[in-house]
């Protein structure tokens, strides 16, 4: 073990002596690679030391740059036959250092070092620093560019610098905002999003948690001043106002600490910090000596991320801080790389065996060299320390890797222009015009081994749509402490995990307002001048929502539509029918229903006893359209309480053309009744005209078409299509169009003259004919419906409900002419079928029969002539077996003779009677 130590500590000092600074990597071309490998010198002069060596700003980063070069150069596709080389430096996190790195590169690249040009690369052992780095060849090879360094503010000098000879520069973490100022910083180039997409995140992460009044702080730097500027902008325009900002050095003492936070004592306990990792964490240990009166909730950008080294020792100070931390995948062939790394197999990189003795306390020499962090009385190292202990993988590797990618496809494009598809360095490509490469990595386009995309915008930086973050949340878990990644900024929208309800349960308890916030149905009024942070809340009217910044206020719901519970957004109400007039609409149903039921009733019974007297006497083809036009009517009132649409208010507008059919019916069936009993009375001279079965329908067709030609323009006038009224602004009523006072009864005009004509003549007609008194019946119904018509009117004038109201009074007119005029033949049909016969339903009580002229002379028995002419009445009686009957009844004919100068006319009228019969014969019903 010990001759493993010592071979060690031999190639050590072989490396520290040769290239104590850099790390080279041979190639036909290079590039520059500056890492903050070391701490920032801990006093401010020019000639301190760097700090201790650090794992993920430096060795880990180094590493996978060493790692993707190997890819590289061992990829056919990209840049074949042409090796990339590498010079690698150290930053020490300092802007002096870096830019006194970057003077090196570039010297040695306008003027590279004589001994290059003198002798070739050493071949002895002396020389064996060729086998780790090549200084003298890698410093000849043409310099490309410039990867790093990691902070804003060095990433700033180097810039000023680079530009000057057109050098182009790829940073991996730098994200000041002034970077992206393309007059300023012309070769810059970045594969991290500018601060400006991170002062959106952090506006809209306070929004969320309802954060609108919070402190700031600020490292006192390029990356903090840039950015904390870019947060102001965007909180002024997102609604977030800062109470007291404040700005610290990058590395502040206690006392620097502890004055800041006496001045953020009061206000809002929510504080931003725009830090640096070493400002960051001497905050956290300014909170932790203050305690619990100067507690806050801090909410920090990308520069503490998830870094381990801001927070450790400190971890209840840091408790529930949300910080931001650029997404980057995770790069799982690192770790194989990087856990099989020993001082021994790991030559390449000169700050590899210090960072080894550092981290395990441990010496890998005998007789440790002076100055080397933990070998001065430590122990020899074992060889069984392993890198796997306490391992965390740094968050931005990925980021390095994409900008060494960066500049092999910007050097792969222009070899295949310049060479063509013979690859290689070729004579059109020297001397190297880093111009024209320059131009080629602002066009680069392509995915890395990450599967992330690569590409610059006009500014040199990535495309927004390539500008992502995760929203950490350092969390106690179990009794350990981590980092939980609570949300994700991406495309320009915030993502929590949890929702609006996790935001809620992180920001209880912790004041972050000027003014207690609005109420449902509120708005805030915000001040003026430095008052904007303070706000009044003012009521909106009760159907409007409130507006939002940037112009808040109320506004009115639209009509039909009522505010959600959070008096937020408008949403349409409820779509309401049938609300008012139950009664109505109860009514009409009923009547609709027991009139289909009587129409059905008689047509069932009509149509069985359709060869019968009864049916025969009563017009069938009239009494047919009565039913038809009763039974439009009644389902006219079922479509009345049914939900509006085409089909049912169609049918509610034929309701009064429908009625006028009924009435026309009856109006017709009573004209032909009146005509033929007057035709009975007096001498049958000729027979009545239009009675015919054509001509009654015609007459109907005729009655009719007034209220059909009115129902025709009121449609066309208010059409029926159901529609949407708002009664109330707030409320959405459905109803059939037309529903006005004017479209409805209008068409009832025609019906209702031709009701008052069939009361007319039910007047006049009342005593015809005498037998089957039919009139009679045709006035009660005229007169019941004149009865509902009556009513009608005041209830239309009140009700809520009115179409349901007058389809009800449609309905009810309909079945008592239903009921009434036909009625009585279906109770003769169904319930006295023995008087279903002729004699019951002939037009006149008495049957006159004109027997004819005949002379005097011939009639045997005649009576006394009294005058020029004369009428003499006997009386005779039926055969001698009723004679009882008919001398009780006191005649069974009438016989009247009229005598004429030459003849004479005799009349015979058979009386409506019934002789009593012997109990021995059957019984049965005679009209004679």
């Amino acid at each position: 073990m010990r001759a493993l130590a010592r071979a060690v500590s031999a190639v050590s000092a072989l490396a520290w002596a040769c290239a104590a600074e850099r790390a080279v990597v041979g190639g036909a071309v290079r590039f520059g690679a500056l890492f903050a490998v070391h701490g920032a010198p801990a006093a401010a002069g020019g000639g301190a030391p760097c700090g201790a060596v650090r794992e993920h700003y430096g060795i880990q980063r180094v590493e996978a740059t060493l790692l993707a070069l190997d890819a590289i150069n061992s990829d056919a596709a990209l840049l074949p036959r042409l090796r990339l080389g590498a010079e690698l430096r150290d930053s020490c996190w300092a802007p002096p250092t870096a830019l006194r790195q970057t003077i090196d590169l570039v010297r040695d690249a306008i003027a590279p070092p004589a001994a290059s040009r003198q002798r070739p690369l050493p071949r002895d052992d002396a020389e064996a620093c060729s086998v780790t780095s090549e200084p003298a060849r890698a410093a000849a090879a043409p310099l490309v560019g410039v990867l790093g360094p990691g902070a804003s503010s060095a990433a700033v000098q180097v810039q000023n610098l680079l530009q000057l000879f057109s050098i182009p520069q790829v940073s991996y973490s730098a994200t000041s905002r002034e970077l992206s100022d393309r007059a300023r910083f012309s070769t810059f180039f970045r594969v991290v999003p500018s601060d400006r997409h991170q002062a959106r995140l952090l506006v809209a992460l306070l929004r969320a948690h309802n954060w609108t009044y919070v402190h700031a702080l600020h490292t006192d730097e390029s990356y903090g001043q840039s950015g904390m500027a870019a947060f102001r902008e965007e909180a002024a325009r997102g609604g977030v106002c800062v109470a007291r900002e404040v700005a610290l050095r990058a590395a502040p003492s206690g006392a620097q600490v502890a004055a800041a936070l006496a001045r953020l004592a009061g206000g809002p306990r929510v504080a931003v910090c725009w830090c640096e990792g070493r400002t960051a964490r001497a905050l956290l240990a300014g909170l932790a000596r203050a305690g619990a009166p100067h507690s806050l909730r801090l909410v920090a950008s990308d520069g503490w991320a998830d870094r381990r080294d801001v927070v450790e020792g400190l971890e209840r100070a840091a408790r529930r801080a949300l910080t931001l931390r650029i997404r980057s995948p995770y790069l799982k062939e690192f770790d194989a790389h990087y856990l099989a790394l020993k001082p021994h197999n790991n030559s390449r990189n000169p700050w590899f065996q210090e960072f080894w003795e550092q981290k395990f306390s441990c010496s890998l020499s005998a007789n440790p060299v002076v100055g080397v962090a933990g070998a001065t009385g430590a122990r020899l190292c074992s060889g069984s320390e392993s890198l796997a202990a306490n391992y965390t993988q740094e968050p931005k590797l990925a980021l390095v890797v994409r900008g060494v990618y960066a500049l092999a496809h910007a050097l792969h494009d222009m070899a295949r222009e310049a060479c063509g598809a013979a690859g290689g360095l070729c004579a059109a490509m020297l001397p190297f015009n880093v111009s024209r490469y320059r131009r080629h990595l602002a066009r680069v386009r392509f995915r890395a081994p990450d599967g992330g995309r690569v590409a610059f915008d006009d500014n040199g930086d990535p495309p927004p749509e390539l500008s992502e973050y995760d929203v950490m949340s350092f969390e106690q878990r179990g009794g350990s402490w981590r980092y939980e990644r609570v949300g994700r900024w991406r495309r320009g929208a915030l993502q929590l995990r949890g929702g609006a309800d996790a935001a809620y349960r992180r920001a209880r308890g912790v004041a972050a307002a000027c003014s207690a916030p609005c109420v449902a149905g509120q708005w805030a009024r915000a001040g003026a001048g430095r008052a904007r942070c303070c706000w009044s809340c003012e009521t909106c009217a009760p159907l409007a929502v409130t507006v939002p910044p940037p112009t808040p206020g109320c506004r009115l719901c639209p009509p039909g539509h009522r505010p959600d519970p959070d008096r937020i957004t408008c949403l349409p109400s409820p779509v309401e029918w049938g609300g008012g007039g139950s009664g109505a609409r109860t009514l009409a149903a009923a009547a609709g229903v027991a009139g289909l039921a009587a129409v059905l009733t008689c047509a069932a019974t009509f149509w069985r006893h359709r060869a019968t007297p009864v049916v025969k006497s009563a017009s069938r083809e009239l009494c047919a359209l009565l039913l038809c036009a009763a039974a439009l009517c009644h389902v006219a009132a079922l479509a009345a309480v049914a939900r509006p649409a085409a089909g049912p208010c169609a049918l509610v507008r034929l309701a009064a053309p429908a009625l006028g059919g009924v009435y026309a019916a009856v109006l017709a069936r009573t004209v032909r009744v009146a005509r033929l009993v007057a035709a009975s009375e007096r001498r049958p001279a000729v027979r009545p005209r239009l009675l015919s079965s054509r001509a009654q329908v015609w007459t109907w067709l005729g009655l009719s078409a007034p209220g059909a030609g009115v129902a025709v323009w009121s449609a066309a006038r208010w059409p029926a299509a159901a529609r949407l009224l708002h009664p109330g602004r707030a409320r959405s009523v459905l109803a059939c169009g037309g529903e006005l006072a004017a479209a409805q009864l209008a068409p009832l005009v025609p019906a209702l003259v031709l009701l008052a004509t069939c009361v007319v003549l039910a007047v006049r007609t009342r005593r015809l004919p005498h037998n089957f008194n039919e009139t009679r019946f045709v006035g009660a119904a005229a007169y019941a419906t004149c009865v509902i018509w009556v009513a009608f009117f005041p209830l239309y004038a009140v009700s809520a409900a009115r179409t349901a109201t007058l389809c009800a009074c449609v309905s009810l007119s309909a079945g008592a002419c239903v009921a009434l005029s036909l009625g009585p033949r279906v109770w003769v049909c169904v319930c006295h079928p023995t008087r279903n016969t002729r004699a019951h339903f002939l037009t006149a009580t008495s049957i006159r029969c004109h027997v004819g002229r005949y002379r005097p002379g011939r009639e045997a028995g005649a009576g006394t002539s009294r005058g020029a002419e004369t009428a003499q009445r006997d009386v005779a009686c039926q055969t001698a077996r009723a004679a009882a009957a008919c001398a009780a009844a006191g005649a069974c004919a009438r016989v009247v003779r009229t005598t004429h100068a030459d003849s004479s006319d005799v009349l015979i009228v058979l009386l409506h009677h019934q002789h009593a019969l012997p109990d021995a014969l059957p019984l049965t019903d005679s009209s004679e």
